[in-house]
Protein backbone atom coordinates (compact mmCIF):
# COMPACT_ATOMS: atom_id res chain seq x y z
CA UNK A 1 0.00 0.00 0.00
CA UNK A 2 1.02 3.44 -1.04
CA UNK A 3 0.87 5.66 1.86
CA UNK A 4 0.98 9.31 1.38
CA UNK A 5 0.60 12.35 4.18
CA UNK A 6 -2.20 14.15 2.80
CA UNK A 7 -5.83 13.92 4.01
CA UNK A 8 -7.46 14.19 0.72
CA UNK A 9 -5.60 10.96 -0.52
CA UNK A 10 -6.63 9.28 2.73
CA UNK A 11 -10.09 10.15 2.99
CA UNK A 12 -10.92 6.54 4.46
CA UNK A 13 -8.91 7.07 7.44
CA UNK A 14 -10.64 9.99 8.18
CA UNK A 15 -13.50 8.84 7.76
CA UNK A 16 -13.19 5.32 9.76
CA UNK A 17 -13.84 5.55 13.66
CA UNK A 18 -11.28 2.81 14.08
CA UNK A 19 -8.74 3.99 12.26
CA UNK A 20 -6.72 6.60 14.82
CA UNK A 21 -3.01 5.69 14.49
CA UNK A 22 -2.64 7.46 10.62
CA UNK A 23 -5.29 9.48 11.09
CA UNK A 24 -3.16 11.18 14.09
CA UNK A 25 -0.36 10.72 12.10
CA UNK A 26 -1.24 12.62 9.42
CA UNK A 27 -2.72 15.32 10.90
CA UNK A 28 0.37 16.02 12.92
CA UNK A 29 1.95 16.39 9.39
CA UNK A 30 -0.37 19.23 8.76
CA UNK A 31 0.07 20.75 11.98
CA UNK A 32 4.45 20.64 12.48
CA UNK A 33 4.54 21.77 8.75
CA UNK A 34 1.83 24.59 8.94
CA UNK A 35 0.46 22.85 5.73
CA UNK A 36 -2.86 24.82 5.40
CA UNK A 37 -5.28 22.32 4.37
CA UNK A 38 -7.60 23.25 0.84
CA UNK A 39 -11.67 22.64 0.62
CA UNK A 40 -11.75 19.18 0.31
CA UNK A 41 -9.76 18.36 2.78
CA UNK A 42 -11.83 21.02 5.38
CA UNK A 43 -14.90 18.84 4.12
CA UNK A 44 -13.50 16.20 5.18
CA UNK A 45 -12.22 17.07 8.65
CA UNK A 46 -15.68 18.36 9.22
CA UNK A 47 -16.70 14.80 8.89
CA UNK A 48 -14.33 13.17 10.98
CA UNK A 49 -14.81 10.89 13.67
CA UNK A 50 -12.15 11.47 16.22
CA UNK A 51 -12.21 9.90 19.73
CA UNK A 52 -8.58 10.94 21.09
CA UNK A 53 -7.87 14.55 22.41
CA UNK A 54 -4.90 14.79 20.26
CA UNK A 55 -6.47 14.93 16.82
CA UNK A 56 -9.91 15.93 18.22
CA UNK A 57 -7.02 19.37 18.90
CA UNK A 58 -4.98 19.22 15.47
CA UNK A 59 -8.71 19.14 13.82
CA UNK A 60 -9.93 22.05 15.43
CA UNK A 61 -6.32 23.80 14.70
CA UNK A 62 -6.26 23.28 10.62
CA UNK A 63 -9.96 23.71 10.72
CA UNK A 64 -9.13 27.04 12.13
CA UNK A 65 -12.67 28.74 12.68
CA UNK A 66 -14.66 29.41 15.22
CA UNK A 67 -17.78 27.60 15.08
CA UNK A 68 -19.21 26.40 18.30
CA UNK A 69 -17.67 22.88 17.92
CA UNK A 70 -14.54 23.94 16.66
CA UNK A 71 -13.84 26.00 19.48
CA UNK A 72 -14.43 23.61 21.55
CA UNK A 73 -11.67 21.50 19.91
CA UNK A 74 -9.86 24.53 20.56
CA UNK A 75 -10.19 24.65 24.22
CA UNK A 76 -9.66 20.82 24.68
CA UNK A 77 -6.62 21.43 22.89
CA UNK A 78 -5.27 24.67 24.94
CA UNK A 79 -4.86 22.14 27.51
CA UNK A 80 -2.90 19.28 25.57
CA UNK A 81 -0.02 18.79 28.11
CA UNK A 82 1.74 16.54 25.77
CA UNK A 83 2.28 18.90 23.20
CA UNK A 84 2.52 21.91 24.28
CA UNK A 85 3.38 23.84 20.94
CA UNK A 86 0.51 22.67 19.67
CA UNK A 87 -1.82 24.01 22.83
CA UNK A 88 -0.23 27.17 22.53
CA UNK A 89 -1.31 27.70 18.83
CA UNK A 90 -5.01 26.45 19.94
CA UNK A 91 -5.51 28.95 22.66
CA UNK A 92 -3.89 31.33 20.44
CA UNK A 93 -6.85 31.26 18.04
CA UNK A 94 -9.99 31.36 20.71
CA UNK A 95 -11.12 34.16 23.26
CA UNK A 96 -13.03 33.66 26.39
CA UNK A 97 -15.91 34.86 24.66
CA UNK A 98 -15.64 32.59 21.80
CA UNK A 99 -15.46 30.01 24.40
CA UNK A 100 -18.92 31.63 26.02
CA UNK A 101 -20.23 31.79 23.01
CA UNK A 102 -19.72 28.04 22.23
CA UNK A 103 -20.95 26.66 25.14
CA UNK A 104 -23.93 28.84 25.20
CA UNK A 105 -25.18 26.86 21.84
CA UNK A 106 -24.03 23.21 21.92
CA UNK A 107 -25.19 23.07 25.79
CA UNK A 108 -28.73 24.53 24.22
CA UNK A 109 -31.12 21.80 24.77
CA UNK A 110 -32.39 22.64 21.23
CA UNK A 111 -29.24 21.78 19.92
CA UNK A 112 -28.73 18.89 17.23
CA UNK A 113 -25.87 17.27 17.42
CA UNK A 114 -24.22 15.15 14.93
CA UNK A 115 -23.90 12.30 17.14
CA UNK A 116 -20.56 10.24 16.02
CA UNK A 117 -18.40 13.45 15.11
CA UNK A 118 -19.58 15.92 18.19
CA UNK A 119 -20.01 12.99 21.56
CA UNK A 120 -16.65 12.95 22.00
CA UNK A 121 -15.69 16.25 21.79
CA UNK A 122 -18.95 17.36 23.75
CA UNK A 123 -18.09 14.41 26.52
CA UNK A 124 -14.45 15.05 26.74
CA UNK A 125 -15.16 19.06 26.66
CA UNK A 126 -17.66 18.18 29.45
CA UNK A 127 -15.49 15.95 31.68
CA UNK A 128 -12.11 18.62 31.55
CA UNK A 129 -14.59 21.84 32.27
CA UNK A 130 -17.56 20.70 33.64
CA UNK A 131 -17.09 22.89 36.53
CA UNK A 132 -17.95 26.08 34.08
CA UNK A 133 -21.09 24.40 33.58
CA UNK A 134 -22.25 24.23 37.44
Amino acid sequence: MDFTLSIEENEDFFTNSMITFEKRYILQHYFKNRIQINDVERSILEKCHSNEIEPIALIGYLLGDKTPLNVLRLRIGSIFKSDLDLAKCCKELITEEDIAKAEAIICHYEYEEKELIERPVVDYYYNMFKPRFN
